[in-house]
């Protein structure tokens, strides 16, 4: 969808015995079919699977960069940089009788040699906490932040479409840097959900909005609030549809303008069996922009650097979401597609994104776990002539346990960056260390 909020699904167990059991079909039971996208669910197929407990880490790595840059993608290149990386964290799942939390904060401070203005904290977080309030009452909060410098610093999932991308929203905020610079996005979200019946249920939820981007002549970003709300109805056990109203405003800073987008979607759910499932959700947007405009031909006219136009358009714009999840005994794969209209995204204001991205966990070994992904971001700002802007990459980070807590841990990634058709960055960045955690299993900070 076009703006949807973070939330949750109310906690099922089992839904598919839960489907066959005996129930009372007067009285409204939890939802225990496939997850909806509008409601920012994590899929059906993933319920129940075993998650650590909230435990910290802490660790420590060499850090590689093949193409360091000061600044934007297309700035001078200082050329390759070693360094080391302080890492820690906490992250697990922890159940109460009527709850759930959810968390993984993953924090570092980098020190590079040679090139120093590279160094730094960086922070990203994903919080979700659910509450059954009644038995036809759920509460679900969320946030969702990054305050890092470049992709490396984020989350395979969070990337390429994992529980944490599953919000277009924040992963367009957070993937839309063109700088090295730090740079901030958050989304955080409240949702209700009440069940009328054991098909029929509806939500309503917000969900604030903040970005910033510090460059050298200062700091961009924008602000900005999102409401929505929906109708589902459970056609059978395995599939559900819905239908969904959002409203997002954005306002700017360091900037003029701003952007208001009204998305009307339906959504659909299917769930194939005990480990697929596909999740749909398409509609239109319409956006009223008041904005400022590079006009370049004005500026070489009046033989000055650059001009900005004030601007007002309304324009219609097709959106579309999807996900597919399949769960395996000790591994998770999805893959997933956006797009959609955005109010805000570092450099651009509004604009038209999208992005394309897979990622998959094994965990099926008792001292291994590995992680691995890929995807795409593309934005074209509307009526800039700058040129639209793209990032493609791989990623793929392991640990390997060695007992008393400790592990070794490792990452790659690969990245091309192009901004319009003259400014281009392509690199490669490697990590490789070790960390602790209490426990047996080992550590994995990606």
């Amino acid at each position: 969808m076009g703006a949807p909020a973070f939330a949750q699904d109310v906690p099922a167990t089992a839904p598919q015995d839960q489907a066959t059991a005996p129930q009372d079909q007067s009285a409204p039971q939890p939802y225990g079919g496939p997850s909806l996208l509008g409601r920012g669910d994590n899929p059906s197929v993933l319920r129940g699977a075993e998650l650590p407990p909230i435990r910290p880490y802490i660790g420590a790595t060499g850090i590689y960069d093949s193409n360091n840059r000061s600044g934007y993608i297309g700035g001078p290149s200082l050329g390759s940089a070693y360094g080391v990386v302080g890492s820690f964290g906490v992250a697990g799942d922890h159940h109460w009788s009527h709850s759930e939390l959810d968390l993984e904060y993953h924090g570092s401070y980098r020190n590079y040699i040679p090139h120093s203005d590279q160094n730094g904290f960086d922070h990203t977080l994903n919080f979700t906490f659910k509450h059954q309030l009644t038995p036809h009452l759920s509460l679900s909060l969320t946030e969702s932040l990054s305050d890092v410098r470049n992709f490396y610093d984020l989350p395979i999932s969070s990337l390429y479409g994992g529980q944490a991308g599953s919000n277009p929203l924040y992963g367009a905020i957070a993937g839309s840097t063109l700088t090295t610079t730090p740079s901030l996005a958050s989304v955080g979200g409240v949702r209700l959900t009440y069940q009328l019946s054991a098909r029929l249920s509806v939500s309503a939820g917000g969900s604030g909005i903040v970005s910033r981007q510090k460059l050298a002549g200062g700091t961009i970003g924008s602000d900005g609030w999102v409401a929505s709300g929906d109708i589902a109805y459970r056609l059978t056990r395995y599939q559900t549809a819905s239908v969904g109203y959002s409203f997002t405003h954005f306002d700017y800073s360091g900037r003029y303008g701003t952007t208001d987008i009204h998305t009307l979607n339906l959504g659909y759910s299917l769930r194939v069996g005990r480990n697929w499932e596909v999740a749909l959700s398409g509609g239109v947007s319409r956006s009223e922009i008041l904005g400022e405009v590079l006009d370049p031909a004005l500026a070489e006219l009046l033989g000055v650097p650059f001009i900005f136009i004030r601007t007002y358009t309304v324009s219609y714009t097709p959106i579309g979401t999807a996900l597919i999840t399949r769960s395996f005994r000790h591994a998770s794969w999805s893959a997933s597609f956006d797009h959609l209209e955005l109010g805000a995204g570092s450099l651009y204001g509004a604009s038209t994104y999208e992005h394309g991205g897979s990622d998959y966990t094994y965990s099926g070994l008792r001292r291994l776990s590995l992680s691995v992904g890929g995807g795409y971001y593309r934005f074209l700002a509307f009526g800039q002539s700058e040129g639209g802007y793209h990032a493609l990459g791989i990623s793929g980070g392991f640990g390997v346990h060695m007992g008393m807590g400790f592990s070794w841990v490792g990452r790659i990634d690969w990245r091309d960056y192009a901004f319009g058709n003259s400014q281009h960055r392509n690199s490669y960045y490697a990590t490789l260390g070790i960390a602790w955690r209490p426990g047996h299993a080992p550590v994995s900070l990606w």
